[in-house]
């Protein structure tokens, strides 16, 4: 109960600091937007854009300081969003969604190719962990869920192969397309469902299949279904995984491609 309690209040103050940058960001993001109708400072906001989003992707130098006891990891990408949610308004503002020259507007897709894929990535933090968790019947990782997908189509393909005729078409025509079924994914996702809760009901569907085997070969056949929901669930790990871990790529390489464009657009501004 203690330590219920305790992570009771951790996520409340959790909330609180994200509503408080929520604040932080759109007052900020309203002054930014008064400055500009007033001033039109569009120099001047390219800068403080620029800054914000160095200073927004310093990961590295966040990882240590949550090391070192300097806040949470958490608060410091809760920064990370808030804080380049700012430098993408200052951007917006600076160019007025006017690409200028075949570099400016390259730069300019990358740079809300990178705001997208991290509101997306975001959004992927907070919503597939917590749904991998529910689903998996232990931690594993990638290379784990496809070790156990290949093991469990070989041994579905063995029982078909040591099977009668009609053992064999029934593998390969019912039940190797319910190993990539996607209702049967969204079914994992939907219901937050574990194999184990999920295989009773789907081996009383097979019932109609199981009349046209002799008796002898009807536990074969059962667990030849096993195997093939048990490689459906796997691609659903499989999915939710290579989801967190693409997103992440994709804004890292597009991060690196937009800040080096952003240097040789200040360069050539600078020079010229």
């Amino acid at each position: 109960m203690k330590a219920l309690a305790q992570g009771t209040r951790v996520s409340a103050s959790g909330r609180r600091a994200e509503h408080l940058w929520q604040i932080f960001a759109s007052l900020v993001i309203a002054g930014l937007l008064w400055w500009y109708l007033t001033a039109h400072p569009r120099v001047a906001l390219g800068w403080i854009g620029a800054s914000l989003m160095i200073f927004a992707a310093a990961l590295s130098i966040r990882k240590r300081l949550a090391y070192q006891g300097i806040f949470r990891m958490s608060f410091w990408l809760t920064a990370h969003v808030y804080l380049g949610l700012v430098a993408a308004a200052a951007i917006f503002l600076h160019t007025s969604l006017r690409g200028g020259g075949p570099l400016t507007a390259i730069l300019l897709i990358l740079f809300y190719l990178t705001v997208v894929s991290g509101i997306v990535g975001w959004w992927f933090a907070r919503t597939l962990p917590p749904l991998l968790s529910a689903i998996e019947e232990s931690p594993a990782i990638l290379e784990d869920l496809l070790t156990v997908r290949a093991d469990c189509l070989k041994g579905m393909m063995e029982l078909a192969d040591n099977g009668s005729p009609e053992f064999k078409d029934l593998v390969e025509q019912s039940l190797m397309r319910v190993t990539t079924s996607w209702s049967r994914m969204l079914r994992f996702y939907r219901r937050r469902s574990t194999l184990a809760e999920e295989l009773p009901a789907f081996q009383q569907e097979q019932a109609e299949s199981l009349k046209q085997l002799k008796r002898q070969e009807h536990r074969a056949f059962q667990r030849a279904a096993e195997y093939a929901l048990r490689v459906n669930k796997m691609n659903a790990e499989l999915l939710l995984q290579r989801l967190l871990r693409g997103w992440l790529t994709f804004h890292v390489v597009s991060t690196g491609a937009m800040f080096g464009l952003t240097a040789v657009h200040i360069g050539t501004v600078l020079y010229y």
